[in-house]
């Protein structure tokens, strides 16, 4: 059977998956969910990938103790069926005594970190590959604490080892190791970077994170939707409201909530509003890599002016404390926006002369082309997201893709680049910026008025939630169950990084010498902070 997006709908869906049983959804009738066990998981998701004509995209991997409830662990993978607003669900039950499952990465290589993540935060293994740690660093006790585990008291006190954190990367004679972090030099979250080289020419790379891991999927644990909202967009700083709007999302996809549209557009020009914000800084970061200060401090002002248009807009320079489940937790003027579209407008002439001093130098040019390359292929096996991805050939942009919140009243001019190198990267956020500079006006314009707020209806328990933003930097997924007392069972954040990363090491890796790495680190400019939760 081969079906176009045209044809598809989820009862057409729910038949090419006849042969495994699916679950009602009492929320969302397009979110399918079915029943797998874990030795026919893999023929699922190949039946669910094998259709030429559908799309389909993981989105991501969530494990859950329900011992509790039903004397199970569950696992949770989550794809969207692109262009339509399907999602499909296969759950697999895993036994409490010794939670495995085949390992999902051998034939689906996006979902490598998750196995990991999951193996460390849950004790669940992965069978068939191995399970260096990921967030849970070498010194950790493993195999004795699982921190994910409901029966994990928050405030226990683990006894850390002496154990190194060792690298497989070669050892020979003219060998090099290069270490960089985890502290860096000015202000820069922790990371630690480690290089084999041979002269310049970087043979190996790799990358550990999570030294700062905040552990907010386990703090949320039985708080209030209203304060886990406030974690929501503490997550990270650059991403803050896309976050904040992905947890609502998912809230109010659990209450079936009918958005107002007027803070439906609002959402929107404040979510363009930071995309405008990241890609200053990103360009500003790629600048300083490469040597070229004379346009980097240019990029970093501008984006301060955006900074400042955010502020008198939201009172707070990240947006934080306008979310609010069910819409906004206040309204925001029409002069307002109007005095934000004047100012864009001069902006965007301002914005044409820094994109030629960036295009125009030879210097730079020079230095991004062909500069940590990755092709379509090795981005799709990654997962890649984001602007990253469509340097890379990969045209998914969930904002067209998934059509949430105004976008869906609007045709955006989506672009796509093929190199997959720094400069690609470069390139598609000068055309996103141009896009978005021209697009908040139009929502402005079409602005409807009346209220942002819906109430809160009953909230169901244990059914899924799931809020999907395409950030900055990529799609982010907030994956959300509630219990019976509309409290917060089990919460998990999917950040763009997290996908991303991985594609900072493998483009880094290759025909690339030590003083590119900078480059490419930063024609990624990932965060740390929404890594590492």
């Amino acid at each position: 059977m081969n079906l176009t997006n045209e044809d598809l709908t989820s009862a057409r869906l729910m038949s090419l998956l006849k042969d495994y049983r699916s679950e009602a959804n009492t929320i969302n009738p397009n979110h399918l969910i079915f029943l797998i066990e874990k030795e026919s998981l893999q023929n699922a998701i190949e039946t669910l990938y094998k259709e030429n004509d559908i799309k389909t995209l993981f989105l991501t991997m969530v494990a859950t103790d329900e011992r509790q409830l039903n004397g199970k662990y569950k696992l949770h993978l989550i794809f969207l069926i692109l262009n339509t607003d399907i999602l499909v669900t296969f759950k697999i039950n895993l036994d409490q005594t010794k939670p495995s499952y085949p390992a999902i990465s051998k034939f689906l290589p996006a979902v490598e970190w998750f196995e990991r993540e999951i193996h460390d935060m849950f004790g669940i293994v992965a069978e068939g590959i191995d399970l260096p740690p990921l967030v849970l660093h070498r010194d950790f006790p493993h195999g004795k604490y699982f921190p994910m585990r409901k029966d994990f008291e928050i405030n226990k006190e683990v006894t850390i080892s002496e154990v190194p954190h060792q690298f497989t990367q070669p050892h020979a004679e003219g060998m090099h190791q290069v270490a960089v972090g985890p502290i860096h030099a000015g202000i820069i979250e922790p990371g630690h970077l480690r290089f084999c080289t041979i002269g310049e020419q970087i043979l190996e790379f790799d990358a550990q994170l999570f030294y700062t891991h905040k552990g907010i999927e386990k703090i949320v644990e039985d708080k209030t939707i209203e304060e886990g909202l406030v974690l929501a967009e503490h997550t990270c700083g650059m991403c803050s409201y896309s976050h904040s709007t992905a947890y609502c999302q998912a809230i109010e996809s659990i209450g079936q909530i009918n958005i107002p549209k007027r803070a439906l557009y609002i959402r929107t020009i404040c979510l363009e509003l930071e995309r405008l914000s990241n890609h200053l800084s990103d360009l500003s970061a790629i600048c300083s890599a490469g040597g070229f200060a004379i346009a980097s401090m240019p990029a970093a002002k501008f984006r301060e002016k955006i900074m400042q248009l955010i502020f008198k807009l939201a009172e707070h320079r990240f947006f934080r404390g306008l979310n609010a489940i069910g819409g906004l937790s206040k309204d925001i003027n029409d002069g307002d926006f109007e005095f934000l579209k004047k100012n864009l407008h001069a902006l965007k002439k301002e914005f044409h002369s820094l994109e030629e001093m960036i295009i125009g130098s030879d210097t730079l040019l020079d230095r991004l082309e062909t500069t940590g390359e990755l092709n379509f292929t090795q981005a799709k096996n990654i997962g890649l997201v984001g602007p990253a991805a469509r340097a890379s050939g990969i045209d998914i942009d969930l904002r067209r893709d998934f059509r949430y919140a105004a976008y869906q009243d609007f045709i955006l001019q989506f672009h796509i680049e093929t190199e997959g190198d720094a400069l690609a990267r470069t390139k598609i956020r000068i055309k996103e910026l141009y896009e978005t500079l021209n697009f908040i006006p139009k929502i402005i314009d079409q602005l409807p008025s009346g209220r942002v707020k819906e109430e809160m209806p009953e909230l169901l328990p244990f059914q899924p939630g799931i809020g999907i933003i395409e950030s900055a930097k990529g799609s982010l997924i907030h994956w959300l169950m509630l219990d019976n007392k509309k409290k917060i069972f089990r919460w998990h954040v999917r950040s763009a990084s997290y996908m991303n990363w991985r594609g900072v090491v493998q483009a880094t890796k290759g025909n690339n010498i030590v003083p590119d790495a900078p480059l490419v680190n930063k024609s990624f400019n990932l965060c740390y902070a929404c890594v590492d939760r």
